[in-house]
C-alpha cells in the first residue's frame, strides 16, 4: 500500500498506512519537492482541509447544435451550445452521469440566428425560477442548476438572458 519511487542508483518506497507515511529502501533518506518559496502541504484526497488561494477550473463541454444534447455530469460543470439550428426536444435524453447532492450545473445557449424551442424533459424542474422554453435570437441564454437528491433532478435557481 504504497508506491515506489526509483531513479538513479537508489530504489524507495513509501508506505502509507493508518495516517503515518514511511519512507523504506536504500539510498538518501529525504524525498525533495520543489516550491517557489516557503514551505507547502500535500492536500489529501479524503481529510478535511481548507484551502486558500486555489482556483478550481471549470470542466467545460460544447457543442455547436442539437436537438438531444450531449451532457455527461461526471465530466463537466457547465455545457456551452454555440450556435443552435434546431428546437431542442429534450435535454434529458442525452444527460448522463450521477450527480452529488448540491453539485451545479451552467448551461448556456446560443441560438443561431432564429428563435429556438427548448424542452427540458423530466431531469430538470424549476425550484423557484422558471424553466426557460426558448432562446431569444442570437443572444445567450445561461441557466444555472443545483442538482437536488430529493427529486433527483436539476433544479433551476437562475437564468439570465443577454440583454
Amino acid at each position: 500500500d504504497g508506491f515506489k519511487i526509483a531513479g538513479g542508483t537508489t530504489s524507495r518506497e513509501i508506505k502509507i498506512s493508518g495516517g503515518n507515511v514511511e519512507l523504506q529502501g536504500s539510498g538518501s533518506a529525504e524525498i525533495s519537492i520543489p516550491i517557489s518559496s516557503g514551505s507547502d502541504e500535500f492536500v489529501l484526497k479524503t481529510y478535511t482541509q481548507t484551502l486558500t488561494n486555489k482556483r478550481i477550473t471549470p470542466r467545460v463541454s460544447t457543442e455547436e447544435s442539437s436537438a438531444t444534447p450531449t451532457i455527461n455530469t461526471d465530466n463537466v460543470d457547465a455545457h456551452s451550445i454555440t450556435a443552435l439550428a434546431t428546437n431542442i426536444t429534450s435535454m434529458t435524453t442525452n444527460l448522463s452521469g450521477t450527480p452529488t447532492n448540491f453539485q451545479r450545473l451552467l448551461i448556456r445557449i446560443k441560438d443561431n440566428g432564429t428563435a429556438r424551442a427548448i424542452t427540458w424533459g423530466a431531469s430538470f424542474e424549476a425550484k423557484g425560477v422558471a424553466l426557460p422554453t426558448t432562446t431569444v435570437i442570437s443572444k445567450v441564454l445561461t441557466v444555472g442548476f443545483i442538482y437536488d437528491t430529493v427529486t433527483s433532478k436539476w433544479g433551476c435557481v437562475a437564468s439570465a438572458q443577454e440583454a
